[in-house]
Formats: C-alpha cells, structure tokens, sequence
C-alpha cells in the first residue's frame, strides 16, 4: 500500500527533537508522500528547508492561517492553542508565495476562523478572496480552514468556482458535506475519526473517490493528549475501510489516486 498525509505541520515545535524518527516512522508505515504545510511566512519557510532534509518524502503547502493573517490589524489576538502568533503582511506574502509557486504542492492552510476571532469575518474574507485568486492564477489546489466558518468558506470558494480544494478536517453539517462533494471537492480524513463520530459520518457520506488521508500532526492524534504524527495515516485507513466494507489496500490505491490527480504527483 501505498500512504499519504496531504496534510501535516512538521516545522512546529513538537517536532524539534525527533523529526528523524517522525519520517523513519513514517517511511516504515509505507508513507510516499508527507505534504508539510505552513501557516505563514516563518513555517513557510521551514517547510522549504524541512523538504530539502527530506526529499523522498516531503513536499511543502505554503499558508496564510486565517488567524494570523488578520493578526496586524486586530489587537491581542490570540488562538486556541499555545503559540505565538505571527504578524505579516499578507499581501507581501501573497507575492512571496507566487514567486516560489514552483516549490510548492498546494496552497493551505487557508481559509476562514470564526471561533477564535468573531466579529472579523469581512476582514477574513478579504484575504480569503485574495487567496483563491492566487491559487486559480498559479493553479495550485487550496487546503482550507474551516472552523465555524464552514458555510462562507465553501460559498466563497463556489463563487470563485475554485476546482481544486481540499476541505481539512472539516466539521460541517451533513448538507455542507454534500454540497462540498456536488462541488467536486475532496474531503481529508484525520486519525481523530476514531474518537470523533463525525469524521466516521463524512466517511460515509463522501464517495471514496474524494476522500484523502491527513494528519493535521501534532493536532488530531486517535489518541486524546498525545502527539499526532504521520505514520498514524494507517489508523485512518483502517477505519475508512471498516466504515466503506472495502480492503484497505483498495481504500490506500484509491487515496493515493485522488492525491496523484489533485496534486499531480
């Protein structure tokens, strides 16, 4: 079989000590591909020098994470988990991004966050328009951020009639889901769905021909407070297939297509 994680964060902290041992594991577990993405210009960066240690295996996906990107024009911003937020321009980094178009698999993560600053939904959905114009004009897929923001995140991507997404980790209602995939979008699965009935209905909603695997690592672990990584992919695919009555070497060979198709692997 062969795996992927069109979704990760491996220049994160939680990574400093051991990344060596996070990609061997991986490798072992039968992973081809580890898309690393960043969230603004620092992890972009380190995404670039994280593919150059890793050449076999990792590719990079270069972000503007919703929260940050509004960062400079909102005071004491903060996210739900422990980090340091980083202030940018993002128009500058909109141009850095194009200029490196070439280094990159994907455009992600992007999107909309509603839960963590509320009341700066038109200021997010500017950058938001500014960020699939980008992808349309480089033609590089986009992997979204949706947090309670599911519903604008999608219509603002059908009115761009943006083709190429990926909804990560996403956590809307039953007929957001559908009309994601009337849209032709692919949906990607974190090892979380064996906690999370939510993930197990999207699997059975979503035909497996729009289904990825992801790991949002060091986030979404199967395993609540410990850290998530790519080898867990497996996890994923195990329950899809249970939820899908398939092998999971038919579920991994028809993962690993829609990637090659999407990401033109």
């Amino acid at each position: 079989m062969n795996l992927i994680d069109v979704h990760a964060h491996l220049g994160f902290e939680r990574f400093n000590n051991d990344l060596d041992e996070v990609i061997e594991r991986a490798r072992k577990a039968n992973l081809k591909l580890i898309i690393t993405s960043g969230i603004g210009p620092k992890t972009n960066r380190q995404a670039l020098e994280i593919v150059e240690k890793y050449l076999d295996i990792v590719k990079a996906s270069f972000g503007i994470y919703p929260v940050d990107a509004i960062a400079s024009k909102v005071k004491n911003i903060s996210d739900d988990v422990k980090r340091d937020i980083e202030e940018f321009d993002v128009d500058e980094e909109i141009r850095w991004i194009e200029g490196n178009k070439d280094k990159c698999i994907a455009i992600g993560e992007v999107g909309l966050d509603y839960k963590v600053v509320p009341g700066t939904e038109e200021l997010q959905k500017e950058v938001f328009r500014k960020i699939i114009q980008l992808a349309k004009k480089i033609d590089k897929p986009l992997v979204i951020h949706s947090r309670n923001a599911e519903a604008d995140c999608i219509n603002l991507l059908e009115e761009a009639r943006m083709k190429k997404v990926v909804m990560h980790c996403f956590s809307g209602k039953k007929h957001l889901i559908r009309k994601g995939i009337e849209l032709g979008f692919f949906f990607s699965v974190p090892p979380v769905i064996t906690r999370l009935q939510h993930f197990k209905t999207l699997v059975e909603i979503v035909p497996l021909t729009q289904l990825l695997t992801e790991t949002d690592a060091p986030y979404l672990s199967p395993v609540a407070g410990t850290r998530n990584e790519p080898a867990n992919v497996v996890i994923t695919i195990k329950e899809i297939a249970k939820i899908k009555n398939l092998s999971e070497k038919d579920v991994a060979d028809q993962i690993y297509k829609n990637a090659e198709t999407l990401f033109k692997i």
